[in-house]
């Protein structure tokens, strides 16, 4: 009995020991296969773009326009305020005074007895001096201006754009314009004529003759038949002061001689003879035809005209 308790006692112990080693694998195994808390994927909230909310543009107030008249002239503007409108019978003109500090536009009718057209029924209009493009229906204008302009001018009958007949206008205010306009016309034309000018003397030292030229005889000169053009070229023209160079680029020795193979030299030149590849310079200072032979070869006959 003692024997067998002692062996039960070796057993369990056995036992024991062996499920506390099962349970430890079990334990390890599962920790090993359990799910890393790192691994777990993070879910990031990301909220939606903000929408911001502009408002549409806030259209730039227009300047009302002004309907009213005076003299009898209708008109309506915009942009400005017309102080005054008075007739100019000196000047056979209307004349707007306003004040406008925007860009602007004005439109008026006109009448017979405020400004006679020109006789295609026209008028010339200016904004303070300077003229300007307008559209015109009968005798309704209207007028595009600039911001800070004061002055409007409508002129008809006797005044006329780019030469300003004065004759019909008196002298007042607008004197100064007037002049100051005339003045440009005279700048104007003044510049005209000295860019023709200055176009003619061009194209005059363009037509000038040259200062230098080069005579040859031309190729089998040395025997009869080249005639009238044994030189090349027959006929040459120089300024006055300039040279004439005889080049001979024939096989045969060659002179050139002033003067003609019926009377003979006259002395104003004379090359003596000119071998082959040789040439030979003559200036001529003095205006007028100098005709030329050879004296070796009475028909080779030309002529150097200076100018």
């Amino acid at each position: 009995m003692a024997g067998v308790d002692k062996f039960g006692v070796i057993f369990t112990v056995a036992f024991v020991a062996a499920m506390i080693v099962i349970m430890a694998t079990v334990l390890q195994t599962d920790s090993t296969f359990a799910p890393s808390t790192d691994s777990t994927p993070t879910q990031t909230y990301s909220p939606p773009p903000t929408q911001t909310y502009s408002p549409p543009p806030t259209p730039t107030p227009q300047a009302a326009p002004q309907t009213s008249s005076s003299d009898n002239l209708k008109y309506t503007i915009r942009g400005g305020i017309v102080d005054s409108v008075s007739s100019d019978e000196n000047h056979n003109a209307v004349k707007i005074m306003m004040d406008s500090r925007l860009d602007g536009q004005l439109t008026i009718t006109l009448t017979s007895d405020s400004v006679t057209p020109f006789d295609d029924g026209t008028y010339f209009v200016t904004v303070d001096g300077e003229e300007v493009e307008f559209t015109q229906v009968g005798k309704r204008l209207t007028i595009d201006f600039m911001a800070n302009s004061q002055k409007i001018m409508i002129y008809g009958e006797g005044y006329k754009s780019g030469g300003h007949d004065m004759s019909s206008m008196g002298h007042s205010d607008d004197s100064k314009e007037h002049e100051a306009m005339m003045a440009a016309d005279k700048a104007a034309a003044d510049k005209a004529a000295a860019d023709k000018a200055a176009a003619a003397k061009a194209a005059a030292a363009a037509a000038k003759a040259p200062m230098a030229v080069t005579i040859e005889p031309v190729e089998g000169s040395g025997a009869p038949g080249c005639e009238p053009e044994c030189y090349s070229p027959s006929t040459a023209t120089i300024s006055a002061g300039g040279t004439v160079t005889f080049s001979n680029t024939d096989m045969a020795p060659h002179t050139s001689t002033s003067g003609t193979a019926a009377n003979g030299p006259d002395g104003v030149f004379d090359t003596s003879l000119i071998m082959a590849n040789a040439s030979f310079d003559v200036t001529l200072d003095n205006a007028g035809t100098y005709p030329y032979f050879c004296m070796v070869h009475p028909w080779m006959e030309g002529t150097v005209i200076v100018e």
